[in-house]
């Protein structure tokens, strides 16, 4: 496949794609911003209390609530949430898991709590269409760890048994 040649781009919004998700994502953070007032039971800070934790939830739920920008070249990657942009340019991508609603490319060769340096992407049911662009990409600088929902490797993974800290498998290739 070809390099991205010019801009990718799309918008990932859960809120308005999935809305009984909506509707209940809304309900809960509702029902716990009462029950922590209900909890407080003090006239006035437990209303105070209530609106905080529903404010809390809803910025802690910002990228259900609110749209993401995404944008693809032949650069990298690049995401704007609500709250802050990441870009991570093609060289640096070692992982790329993924599954067709959404992935996780990461500068890092093994995931786990610490790995926070990558960018969540929400393909907005467009899966079909950006899981092979950015694969491509990736096959191109010869960086590629990329499991999809099987969790099994990309055929034309590149990454090396040292550069991947991983035992060398006995594959024969």
């Amino acid at each position: 496949m070809a390099a991205i040649e010019t801009p990718y781009e799309w918008t990932a919004h859960p809120l308005r794609e999935q809305p009984w998700k909506a509707l209940l994502a809304v309900v809960l953070v509702l029902f716990c911003g009462v029950l922590v007032g209900v909890i407080v039971a003090d006239p006035l800070v437990g209303p105070l209390a209530a609106g905080g934790a529903i404010v809390f939830l809803f910025f802690t739920l910002n990228r259900f609530f609110l749209p993401s920008k995404y944008s693809m070249d032949e650069h990298g990657v690049a995401v704007r949430y609500p709250l802050r942009s990441r870009t991570l340019r093609w060289a640096e991508i070692r992982r790329f898991v993924h599954d067709n609603q959404g992935g996780y490319v990461s500068p890092r060769h093994r995931g786990g709590a610490l790995d926070t340096g990558g960018i969540s992407l929400l393909f907005g049911g467009r899966g079909h269409q950006i899981i092979p662009l950015i694969e491509a990409a990736i096959d191109k600088t010869g960086h590629l760890s990329s499991a999809g929902a099987a969790g099994s490797h990309h055929e034309n993974a590149q990454v090396s048994a040292a550069q991947a800290d991983m035992p060398a498998s006995g594959s024969g290739a």
